[in-house]
Parts: C-alpha cells; sequence; structure tokens
C-alpha cells in the first residue's frame, strides 16, 4: 500500500476515488466539480481516517491565514456531503460529533496514483456551470432522453411547478453534453433579471461580452453566429417575452447554438420541444410497506439522503418506511418541499414530521392535486419550514430577501446586524438555513456565497414585506454596497476591481433600483451610482452605465456642489457616452464638467483621467489642435505626482496627436520614449485606470510613423506585435484600436491585400461582436477599399459611400478623411472625374479646417491625379497639385508620403516629354528607401525606372 502522506497517491472510497495532487474527484470514470474548500476538508478526513479532527484543527487546515466563523465550515461539509451522497442507500462517509468536530468512517484504500483519466480540460474549462453540491435522484431517465433530444432539437423547455427541480435537471443535461459543444455550456439565470429589456444583457454578462448599445442583442447574435454553444435560459417566466424573443433571434442568427430553457410555462416558439417535469415518484399507499419497498421509489430515497445529512444514524427503517412514504406522497413528490420536511427530522422525528405537515397541508391544499396544487404544496412546506425556525433564524431568513444573485458571510452579517437583529450569530444562523435547505451554498474555489432559490426568495420576500422591515433592509442592503463599493475606489491598488466585482453586480442593481423607486433614498442612490460607475465601465455594460450615471444626475438637485461624487458620476458617463453615442455634443459637455470639478478640487488622478478621456475625445472629432493642449495639460498635471509613468502616458498621447498634425519626426520620438521606458504596474492597471494599455497603443500608432518616414518592413513588423500584444490583453477595445488605426491602415499601405483581408475580417468580427459601432464603420470602409484594389470597384464604390455617411455621424474625423481621399480615387478607377474632384476638394478643405495635417500630402496628390485625368484642366494645374504634395510631405519627413507624389510627377512629367528629369527626380526618392522594396509603392516606381517611364500615359 502507498503512503496515505505520498504525493502520487490514490485515496479510494466507496465509488469514489481522490487524486490529491490533482485535486480532482471521481465517482466511477466521471469526475465531480467541487468547491475548494470543501475539497480541502475532505483530504484532510481522507488522510486521517477514522480519527476525529476538531474543528479548530479543520479551520486552522483549511482557512490557514483568515478568521472564519464555525457557520462556514458546517456550509462547506453539509455541500461536501451532498456530493458524496452521504446516507444514500445506506453509505456512510462523514460523522459529525456535536461540539467536536468531523470523522471520516468509510473504509478507505490508499494506492500509487494510477487510472487517471484522459481529460479535455480546455473544453470542460469553457462554460460558467455551477459547482454540483447534489447527484440528482429519480431524475437519471429524464436526464438522458433529454440530452438526446437536445441532440436532435435546438430548442428544448423544460416546464414545471416551482421547487421540482426544473434548474437542476438542466444543469445536469447540461454537464451530460458539455463536451458536445466546442464553445461550451453557459447558464443565463434571468431570477436575477428584475426587467425585461435587461435580458440580452444577462447573456451578454455569462458570455463575458461587452454592452455598449441600448439594444445588445445584434452584436451578440453576430459573436455567437460561428459558435457551437448550449445556453441555459434558467427561469424563464418572470421575463417570458423577453427571453422568447432573445431565444428566436439567437436561433435565427447562429445556426450552431441550442438552447435548453426552464420556466413554469413553455416560451410557445416554433419549433420548441416541451417537457414537462413530473414530480419524483412516491409510494401510492403506505400501509405495510417495507425499507426495501419504500427506497425503490425516489421520493423516498431523496429523504433518505436529505435526513442522513443532518442526523448522522436516520436510516428508513420497517417501522418508519410507511410514515417516510406519507410525507413523500403528501408533498407531491416535489423535491425542495422533500429537502424542507427531510431538514427536520432532527427536531421533531418521523411521527412529529407526519402530524406537523399534515395539519399544514390540510389548510392549504384542501384535497386537490395538479400544478395549482403543487404550487400550493411549495407554499405549506415553507410555511411549515419557516413556523419551526428560531425566531433569530426567521428574522436572519426574511432579511436575506433582499440579496438579488447570491451573498457573502460578510453581505449577510452586515445587512442584518444593521437592521437591528437581536444578538444572532448570522454566520451561524446562514448555515443552519443552508441544512435546512432554505439558503443554496455555492461552494466555489474561493469562500463560499449563498444564495435564495428563486420559490424560496419570493417567500421571504413577502416575509419581509409583512414585517414591515423591507424598506429598512433594502436601505442597508444600498448602504452596505455603497460602502463597499467606496472602500474599493479608496484603495489605490492595480488590481482588477470590476473583475472582483462581478459577482455583485446585480446586488449593485437591486441597491439602484430601490433607490430611484418612490419611496426609496435617492441621495443614497446618488452616491451609490457614482462608486459603481468604475464596475459598470469595467464590466463593459456601458448602457447601464449610462442609464444609471443619467439617473443619479438628474437626482443631484438644483445647484453645482462640485463633489467628488459629481466628478464621478460626469466621468462615469461621459466614458459610456463616448462608447454608445460617440463623440456628440453631450458627451462632450460631460467631459467638460468631470474635468472642471476635478480641477476645482484638485483631484490629480481624476483630472489625469479626465484629461485623457477629453483629449480622446477632442482627437476623435477631428480637433487635433486642442487634442495636443490637452495632451500637454496631461503632462503638466503628471510632473506634480510622483509617478514617473505618468509622464510618459503624456508622451504617448503628445506622440498621438502631432502624428495627426503631421510632425512625424517629434511623434516617433515621442512614442520611442514610451515604449523604451513605461512599464505597468501590472497587465490591466492602464485599462483600469485609463481603459487602454498604454504600451500598445504607442506601438500601434508607431507603426503608422514608420510607415510614413519610409521604413514599410518595420512599420508591419510593428503593427503585427501591436496585435499580438493586444491579443494577449484579452481587450476588445485595445484590440479593436491595434486593428483599425494600424494594422489594417498599415497592410494597406504597403500593398498587403492578404494580410488587410484578414485584418479587416478580425475587426469586424471583433467589433461587431462586442458592439463598437465606431470601429465596425471603420472596417466596413477597409472592405470597401479592398474591394476596389481588387478590381471590384462599383460595389467598393457603393460600400464607401455608405461608411463615410456612418462615418460622419459618428464624427470619427481620422478614418472618415481617410475615406474621402479613398472614395475620390475610387471615382477616378470609375472614369467619373468630376465626382471625384469634388470630393477629393471637400477633403482638402476639411484637413485644413480641421487641422488634419498627415493626411495633406496624400489628398494633394490624389488631386493631381484626378486634375491630370480631366480634359477641362490645365496640366499645369494638376503639376502644381503634386509638387505642394511633395513639399507637404518633405516639411513632415513623410517619405512615403513623398515617393508616392514623386510617381505621380514622374508620369505626368514623361507626358510632357521630360523623362530624364523626371527619371532623375524619381531615382533620387527611391535611393532614400532602405526597406520595403517588395512593397507596393516600391515596386511601383522601380517598374516605373526600369522601364524608362517609357509607354506609361
Amino acid at each position: 500500500m502507498a503512503d496515505i502522506n505520498s504525493a502520487d497517491r490514490v485515496i479510494s472510497f466507496g465509488t469514489f476515488r481522490l487524486f490529491p495532487r490533482q485535486r480532482l474527484l471521481l465517482d466511477a470514470e466521471k469526475s465531480l466539480r467541487i468547491g475548494g474548500r470543501a475539497l480541502d476538508i475532505l483530504i484532510a478526513l481522507v488522510e486521517r481516517p477514522g480519527e476525529l479532527l476538531s474543528k479548530h484543527a479543520l479551520i486552522a487546515r483549511v482557512w490557514p491565514n483568515t478568521v472564519v466563523e464555525e457557520g462556514n465550515l458546517k456550509v462547506h461539509v453539509a455541500g461536501l456531503r451532498r456530493v458524496l451522497g452521504d446516507g444514500r442507500g445506506g453509505a456512510r462517509y462523514l460523522l459529525n460529533v456535536p461540539g467536536r468536530g468531523y470523522r471520516f468512517v468509510a473504509p478507505v484504500t490508499i494506492s500509487d496514483e494510477s487510472g487517471l483519466p484522459a481529460m479535455d480540460f480546455a473544453t470542460a474549462s469553457r462554460h460558467n456551470l455551477p459547482v454540483k453540491l447534489t447527484r440528482l435522484i429519480g431524475r437519471r431517465e429524464i436526464i438522458d432522453n433529454l440530452a438526446q433530444q437536445l441532440s436532435m432539437q435546438r430548442l428544448l423547455t423544460i416546464v414545471g411547478s416551482g421547487g421540482i427541480g426544473k434548474t437542476a435537471v438542466a444543469l445536469d443535461v447540461a454537464e451530460e453534453t458539455l463536451f458536445s459543444y466546442a464553445h461550451g455550456a453557459w447558464l443565463i439565470d434571468l431570477a436575477r433579471i428584475a426587467e425585461p429589456r435587461l435580458v440580452p444583457t444577462a447573456l451578454a454578462s455569462a458570455l463575458g461580452r461587452e454592452v455598449r448599445s441600448d439594444d445588445p442583442l445584434p452584436s451578440l447574435i453576430a459573436s455567437l453566429r460561428d459558435k457551437q454553444m448550449l445556453l441555459v435560459l434558467d427561469n424563464c417566466e418572470h421575463v417570458i417575452d423577453a427571453a422568447a424573443t432573445m431565444a428566436t433571434e439567437v436561433l435565427k442568427g447562429a445556426h450552431a447554438v441550442r438552447i435548453l430553457a426552464t420556466s413554469r410555462e413553455p416560451l410557445r416558439l416554433e419549433g420548441e420541444q416541451v417537457h414537462r417535469l413530473p414530480p419524483l415518484e412516491s409510494p401510492t399507499q403506505s400501509a405495510g410497506l417495507s425499507a426495501n419497498e419504500a427506497l425503490r421509489f425516489p421520493a423516498v430515497q431523496l429523504f433518505a439522503e436529505c435526513a442522513a445529512a443532518t442526523v448522522n444514524d436516520f436510516k428508513v427503517t420497517d417501522e418508519n418506511a410507511a410514515s417516510v412514504a406519507h410525507i413523500c406522497r403528501e408533498l407531491d413528490g416535489i423535491p425542495l418541499a422533500i429537502e424542507f420536511a427531510a431538514a427536520r427530522v432532527d427536531a421533531f422525528g418521523i411521527h412529529g414530521l407526519v402530524a406537523g405537515l399534515d395539519d399544514r397541508l390540510r389548510i392549504l391544499t384542501r384535497g386537490r392535486r395538479g400544478d395549482h396544487s403543487r404550487h400550493q404544496t411549495i407554499a405549506a412546506a415553507l410555511d411549515w419550514s419557516h413556523q419551526l425556525l428560531s425566531q433569530e433564524e426567521q428574522t436572519v431568513f426574511r432579511h436575506l430577501a433582499v440579496f438579488a444573485g447570491g451573498f457573502t458571510h460578510e453581505a449577510a452579517s452586515a445587512v442584518a446586524t444593521a437592521a437591528n437583529t437581536s444578538g444572532p450569530n448570522i454566520a451561524d444562523a446562514v448555515a443552519n438555513l443552508v441544512i435546512k435547505s432554505l439558503v443554496a451554498a455555492d461552494l466555489g474555489d474561493r469562500d463560499a456565497r449563498f444564495r435564495l432559490l428563486e420559490t424560496t426568495r419570493a417567500y421571504a420576500m413577502t416575509k419581509l414585506v409583512e414585517s414591515g422591515e423591507a424598506d429598512a433592509l433594502r436601505r442597508n442592503h444600498a448602504v452596505y454596497y455603497r460602502d463597499l463599493l467606496e472602500a474599493v475606489l479608496s484603495d489605490s491598488d492595480s488590481s482588477d476591481k470590476a473583475s472582483a466585482f462581478a459577482p455583485e453586480i446585480d446586488n449593485i442593481r437591486a441597491a439602484l433600483t430601490w433607490s430611484f423607486e418612490p419611496g426609496g433614498d435617492k441621495s443614497l442612490g446618488v452616491e451609490l451610482a457614482a462608486a459603481s460607475g468604475v464596475i459598470w465601465l469595467g464590466m463593459s455594460l456601458l448602457t447601464e452605465c449610462r442609464f444609471w450615471m443619467e439617473k443619479a444626475i438628474g437626482n443631484l438637485g438644483v445647484g453645482r456642489r462640485y463633489t467628488r461624487r459629481e466628478m464621478l458620476l460626469f466621468e462615469a458617463l461621459a466614458a459610456s457616452l463616448m462608447y454608445t453615442r460617440g463623440v456628440q455634443p453631450e458627451t462632450g459637455e460631460a467631459w467638460t464638467n468631470a474635468l472642471r470639478i476635478a480641477e476645482t478640487l484638485e483631484d490629480t488622478e481624476h483630472r489625469l483621467r479626465t484629461l485623457m478621456g477629453f483629449w480622446g475625445y477632442r482627437q476623435t472629432a477631428g480637433e487635433y489642435e486642442i487634442a495636443e493642449t490637452l495632451a500637454r495639460q496631461f503632462c503638466d498635471v503628471a510632473k506634480s505626482t510622483d509617478d514617473p509613468a505618468n509622464l510618459l502616458i503624456g508622451d504617448r498621447m503628445i506622440g498621438w496627436s502631432l502624428h495627426w498634425l503631421g510632425d512625424q519626426h517629434k511623434a516617433r520620438h515621442c512614442l520611442d520614449r514610451v515604449l523604451n521606458r513605461y512599464v505597468a504596474v501590472s497587465p490591466r492597471s492602464d485599462i483600469n485606470r485609463f481603459r487602454f494599455d498604454q504600451r500598445v497603443l504607442s506601438r500601434a500608432m508607431l507603426a503608422r510613423v514608420l510607415w510614413m518616414q519610409g521604413f514599410p518592413d518595420q512599420a508591419m513588423s510593428t503593427a503585427h506585435m501591436a496585435a499580438v500584444e493586444a491579443e494577449a490583453l484579452d481587450h476588445a477595445v485595445s484590440r479593436c484600436i491595434v486593428l483599425a488605426g494600424s494594422l489594417c491602415q498599415v497592410s494597406l499601405y504597403v500593398g498587403d491585400l492578404v494580410s488587410a483581408e484578414r485584418a479587416v475580417a478580425r475587426l469586424l468580427h471583433d467589433s461587431s461582436t462586442h458592439g463598437l459601432v465606431l470601429w465596425q464603420s471603420w472596417g466596413r470602409s477597409y472592405e470597401a477599399v479592398i474591394r476596389v484594389k481588387r478590381g471590384d470597384i462599383e460595389n467598393g464604390l457603393r460600400l464607401l459611400r455608405t461608411t463615410l455617411i456612418e462615418l460622419r455621424e459618428l464624427r470619427s474625423d481620422v478614418r472618415y478623411l481617410e475615406t474621402l481621399g479613398e472614395l475620390a480615387e475610387a471615382f477616378g478607377l470609375a472614369g467619373d472625374t468630376a465626382e471625384g474632384l469634388a470630393t477629393i476638394d471637400e477633403a482638402v478643405t476639411h484637413a485644413e479646417r480641421a487641422g488634419g495635417r498627415w493626411a495633406v500630402a496624400e489628398l494633394l496628390r490624389i488631386r493631381g491625379e484626378l486634375l491630370q485625368q480631366s480634359a477641362t484642366t490645365d496640366i499645369s494645374e494638376a503639376e502644381s497639385c503634386v509638387q505642394k504634395s511633395i513639399d507637404w510631405a518633405r516639411r513632415q519627413g513623410a517619405l512615403s508620403w513623398e515617393l508616392r507624389a514623386t510617381s505621380s510627377l514622374a508620369r505626368l512629367w514623361h507626358q510632357q516629354g521630360r523623362t530624364i528629369e523626371a527619371r532623375e527626380r524619381l531615382l533620387s526618392v527611391y535611393r532614400r528607401f532602405e526597406e520595403g522594396f517588395e512593397t507596393a509603392d516600391l515596386q511601383y516606381a522601380k517598374r516605373l525606372l526600369e522601364g524608362d517611364l517609357a509607354g506609361i500615359c
């Protein structure tokens, strides 16, 4: 036998095998997902089988650096018992010695590690399914049938009354079929959603998608179009129309996605397969029933397992089998009701349960059967379970109803204590409610989170309202999350605060909803909204962010107070407007307000943040000189900080502005300095502060600068490197900026249409997936240019015109200006010189007015080419225009623009018979290049030179 303390060992007991080193528990050959703390407890107990481990020793082992209540241990042990099926079929694993600790009582075999099954952990990780705390009883055949149906039907709805086990069955089906879906299985819990309009947002959150528009559904469907995936829409009934609409659109637009829904009523959609979940089968009669006969029924099996979890030595015997069968039958075989009843065996015994339940059920059900009666049965079971709680447990139970989407021990203690609960040990009360099946524990790898099931929470909320405490508790709930958010905001570390708060987003929603409702506390809502802005932005829930910030600002009252909260509200509003509405007057007004307040408060950090945001706004709008001024203001503020990285961030901003203003030499100097010196505190610290990664964006802009300066090979390698770095960040906005502003454009500059097509395809995919409307328009405009260059001039022209309108409406000046030039060129290729000249004149005028000097040289060259084509224009005007283009390029150090313009001039001079002069001029520019000789412009110049400019007209 292997040493039990050896690292390479497998510990076997019952049907289970435990691999401690891999932290893997198998039941037969099936891997069981189990929370990290529960697994630590199991390992500690099986390492010393038969020995009593004190509660103190277990807590010290499992929570070595944390002070926790004993209730935490109790909750995890209860969850572990359910995973193991402790008590099922007489199997016993964990023994509780009251007041002392726990003992592992099953026979244990230790052997060398072997037989570890090959598992596709990559596929298994593509899901958000919760850790299972129980093995379902009596549902095996149903689960197998549903899994088979799901392989043939794209929409399957499990229908049944509350407490019947719809969610549990759906999750088991998802677990069983997980490896059938290349892109995983995803649970969307709609019970947490109070408003139908948020149903698509719930889907986006579950999938980790960004929400940047009022209607995120189209972008979500676009992101799912090529996915093979299972979506589990749980608890649809209270948002049934919105859920049905979303399901319809998903099924229509994403043909490899399947949907498994749970609801109290069907979605009533075409192609929907409805499975009505029956109760667990119970004995039809009790008289003379033996234990063996009773245990053939799944309802009795469930009762036995749940009762054994609270009473160490409970078994169904010949003596109590009839009573157990009677209880299960009277409870209509409803799993949740059976769990409630079994949890009280320790207090009342079987006969006491029979008497208590019979009284309560007679009052409510009046002998009726069917779905309506089953709802009444659950109500009766809840009433009865609630009546049997201690006064303190009843108080805590109803107080927990204010939590949406779960809570921690800390949150429960704070909210209940704040409500003047008289002296209960909250953690212990929560643990007792878990054991009594009134609270569910989610035992993940971190500390436990708790939640009330939908049916139970609705009941608890009724009790809370009846008690007259609802408003007080909801206020305390809102205060707790306001304080928690403000504490996180005041923490200067660079951790990903949005990810840390993701589990609490439903509580934040609920607190904000109550605060702004009639009877709520609007001033508290304002405080909570201000503190939550960074979370909404960090989770890319931008439409909701805008909604709550506007709601809060609308409740600020008359008169400006210039408070920090007001600053945070305007800052979050401006950022969300920028992404969802683009460069609009209200966006600029929000940035102005945020900056003015930050300056008044002398808040250096938020002056930096708002200056960067305002700089981005001005730059996108084509106000390049104002943007440069804001970038230099950023540097002035940065000098007052003790962080040299802030100055380098300012350099990045100035480098971008100088590029657009046409000073490529100084722009490169700034960008090189950033890349040589800047180191972020953590991989995502820049994104947390400024919503972008500074190094990645510096490299992206450097690629454009390098191309203009005459280094096309370096430009391409730099653009590709920026794209790789952006990909590693897993941050859609940074990735789209790199693709749109760098890799797509540089690929077109050098004439690499294959690279351009790949980059544009990725840009269109990412921008549509995340609802980034601005970058979608950029992507479509590049797609149009590629069509023209591939010879599809008619369709390319049509798409260029469409995207030009989009870019004008979005006020995206950079790409608007480039697209005007590309459209003018396309008109020339189509033979419509007049339209081309009108378009290029508009472009030149716009560039001069806006200060977009980086583009002037190329726009003048295009104008010269069109003038040369025009039959009504003096050729000297065309020559003058091209000469101006060359002058602009030289002043800016833009060798690549100079080469293009000189090639155009050489063709024109050749037409005038000035071939030798043309060759000398072009050769002098060509020889200044040290690389890029395989790129399009240099290849074209080479062909001109080698052909002696002969025969080119």
